[in-house]
């Protein structure tokens, strides 16, 4: 690739990212999420405004984007768990948008995984403002931590993710949740937000979708895919 084919890429990026903010502010300002509810999930924030980010991270972490809050409360009502018995895990959960939306639902808890303390210091700042009549979860936690290295929780199984990560990190969480599986057999739900996971799901043969994909209310950029693990390839993965 020559300078010039180079800098056009980062021209159209740049654009793309552009006309992308826009049409989120629109829809954000349509629903009305953090007017409503004096939070602030909305702003987008790059890799590079985090203060800890490092090499690594940019080149592995997305930007901090949310997801449009209809499209979330879309994803989690149509995923067929009982909430009240099992606890929910948002992997690159930022500001906390997601954490907020799924506390909606009765879940046991509601876990944010977030490798940016400054990110997961919003995120609690937002937890502690969030007021909402249809709030059902008072259990809201973040965990400043590497999602690779997160433990998944025994009773954890609604994940989701919103292209938080490269592929690389996903598989590693991916093998994460099924080595829980493998120690404490359950069903669970993985739902995906976008589509640049899929092909990191479509490496395991466990992950099967469930149902059609569930097109997004706000936008087709936020359709989402709910996939269940098969518990009988998960042990036979163990035992090969």
């Amino acid at each position: 690739m020559t300078e010039g084919d180079s800098r056009l890429r980062g021209l159209q990026s740049l654009e793309f990212k552009k006309r992308f903010d826009s049409r989120l502010a629109e829809i954000d300002a349509l629903a009305g999420f953090d007017t409503t509810h004096g939070v602030e999930t909305g702003r987008p924030i790059e890799p590079w405004e985090i203060p800890e980010a490092d090499d690594e991270t940019l080149r592995s972490h997305s930007r901090y984007s949310p997801t449009p809050i209809r499209t979330i409360l879309q994803a989690i009502a149509a995923a067929p768990v009982d909430h009240q018995d099992v606890s929910f895990v948002d992997f690159g959960s930022g500001k906390g948008r997601v954490l907020l939306a799924a506390a909606d639902f009765p879940f046991k808890r509601v876990i944010g995984v977030e490798f940016s303390e400054y990110l997961c210091g919003m995120a609690r700042a937002n937890i502690e403002k969030y007021r909402a009549s249809s709030q059902r979860c008072h259990d809201i936690e973040v965990r400043c931590e590497d999602a690779r290295d997160f433990a998944i929780p025994a009773d954890a199984a609604f994940f989701y993710l919103y292209e938080p990560f490269k592929g690389d990190i996903a598989g590693r969480v991916f093998g994460n949740i099924e080595e829980s599986l493998r120690e404490h057999p359950r069903p669970v739900i993985v739902c995906l937000v976008g589509e640049r996971l899929l092909p990191t799901v479509a490496e395991r043969t466990a992950w099967q979708q469930v149902g059609e994909t569930l097109v997004s209310p706000d936008d087709p950029y936020f359709d989402a895919r709910l996939f269940t693990v098969n518990q009988t390839h998960v042990e036979r993965g163990m035992n090969a």
